[in-house]
């Protein structure tokens, strides 16, 4: 048995599914995926219920799945007018994730929705004696193995929109990680662009995942597109798979 993270799929199935065949996924695996499995990519709400329907996936809450969630109905009627419809329909790339979801029937949104609302929205995991603490991006201790249906709305939204990385962020520069003894796996910035953040010294190049004292970003670069070329021979964006028993790294490039 092996226990797997992974980030930021955004709707790439055929992608995500070439990394499971990669890392022999099995039945008697488990995988996280931090969060942000739908938009931008073309089969999001695909991805979704392929993590609903198997009992050895589990999907953390993204800034992605709260935009989704504040944007359509609550229950499940086929209308798109909450208060994140526009910010996550213009700018986010909800609108292919809209269009599958309107057409599940009324009772598998229903199911979706109350499935997404139940997902963590931080999450730790004990692996051979070290213990993992799996969030989307930022970290508040309040929301530690919390349901997201349970938690401080305003703390969930900092928790999945926050960044260390992001200078348009009020946390930038900080570090909410090393005073803690759990080993931190996030998301939400591409590492392409994290990486710019910290001595180059400190940077492995390529499909890696960025680590940052006990933090390691997994967010390979989906939201860019199996379009995106960074100046390199090969393509250096698309998933990576990271096994938490001995830290192992799987880059799934498009």
């Amino acid at each position: 048995m092996a226990i797997y993270a992974a980030s930021d799929l955004h709707g790439y199935y055929d992608l995500f599914m070439k990394g499971l065949d990669r890392i022999g996924f099995s039945d008697t695996d488990y995988l996280y995926v931090i969060g942000d499995a739908i938009d931008r990519g073309p089969d999001g709400i695909k991805l979704l219920k392929l993590i609903q329907k198997n009992k050895n996936m589990d999907l953390l809450l993204g800034n992605h799945e709260l935009m989704m969630l504040y944007s359509v109905h609550s229950g499940g009627k086929p209308i798109c007018d909450g208060i994140e419809a526009d910010i996550w329909l213009g700018y986010n790339g909800g609108k292919v994730t809209l269009r599958d979801y309107l057409e599940l029937s009324d009772s598998a949104r229903i199911r979706l929705l109350g499935w997404l609302r139940n997902r963590y929205v931080t999450k730790t995991v004990e692996v051979n004696g070290k213990t993992f603490c799996l969030t989307h991006s930022y970290f508040n201790e309040e929301l530690i193995n919390k349901r997201y249906r349970y938690a401080d709305p305003c703390l969930v939204y900092e928790v999945v929109w926050n960044s260390v990385y992001r200078e348009d962020s009020n946390t930038y520069g900080q570090d909410p990680y090393s005073k803690y003894d759990y080993t931190f796996v996030t998301g939400h910035v591409p590492i392409q662009y994290a990486r710019r953040e910290l001595p180059a010294d400190q940077v492995t190049p390529g499909l890696s995942a960025l680590w940052n004292n006990n933090m390691a970003d997994i967010d390979g670069g989906c939201s860019y597109g199996e379009d995106f070329y960074d100046g390199t021979k090969a393509r250096e964006n698309g998933m990576l798979f990271l096994r938490l028993d001995d830290l192992k790294e799987f880059p799934i490039r498009f």
